[in-house]
């Protein structure tokens, strides 16, 4: 597992999103993905949601909706508390999936440069 995996893993853990949920292993992809190229986030469906399908065998929509799933469960237990502690993101309501993708994945990164 490389450098980029462990630290994508470490936030998701930190930020107490469950590994019992389907969409966990495609937002951990698709944080790879954003961070491998920031651009894929202006066609979040095409470059991303359909990358991560091909990945795991899935339709594309199922990728969406598992994350959006997996965004809701977030949302409700830990997820505003946790973007304005640690990532210092203050939302006003529930964020779109594509949203936490690329508020995760600036986190990453930003940990990966302080190290």
């Amino acid at each position: 597992m490389s450098k980029l995996e462990q630290k994508i893993r470490e936030i998701l853990l930190r930020a107490r999103i469950s590994k019992a949920y389907k969409g966990y292993p495609y937002l951990e992809y698709a944080i790879y993905l954003v961070i491998e190229d920031e651009s894929r986030l202006c066609h979040i469906y095409n470059d991303v949601y359909v990358k991560v399908a091909e990945h795991y065998g899935v339709a594309p929509s199922a990728v969406e909706k598992n994350l959006r799933t997996l965004r809701d469960a977030f949302w409700q237990n830990y997820g505003y508390e946790y973007f304005k502690e640690q990532c210092g993101v203050i939302l006003y309501s529930r964020p779109f999936p594509r949203e936490i993708i690329e508020i995760l994945a600036e986190q990453v990164e930003k940990e990966l440069r302080n190290e």
